[in-house]
């Protein structure tokens, strides 16, 4: 925030007018590291959740979703949709794009494969 003070002065050709500023605020270097130390955390807080979302929401649009039967293994899916391709790839990529950990599937869960 500034102020401004409008004073006057005399010449011998007429009045000056000047107008001067001052500042009312001065920098307080331990508040300052507080909040650029807040402000990162917020900038940091807000980055990693976009990039979460963001990496929860790829591949949600692709594909087609399959419900697991009773007997089904991620081998038996992979060869039933993808006959002309290797199943191990197509394991690999509906358990990557399912974020499984393991190779182990239940009944009533609900599997997205990709195209």
């Amino acid at each position: 925030m500034h102020t401004t003070e409008i004073g006057t002065t005399e010449s011998r050709l007429g009045t000056v007018k000047y107008v001067r500023l001052r500042k009312r605020w001065h920098w307080n270097p331990r508040k300052g590291l507080v909040n650029l130390v807040l402000l990162m955390f917020v900038l940091f807080f807000l980055l990693i959740t976009f990039y979460y979302s963001a990496t929860k929401s790829q591949g949600q649009a692709l594909g087609q979703s399959i419900t697991v039967e009773k007997g089904d293994t991620l081998w038996d899916i992979a060869l039933h949709y993808y006959p002309q391709a290797d199943p191990r790839r197509g394991v690999a990529e509906i358990r990557s794009l399912n974020n499984l950990k393991t190779a182990i599937i239940y009944p009533g869960q609900i599997l997205r494969l990709p195209y």
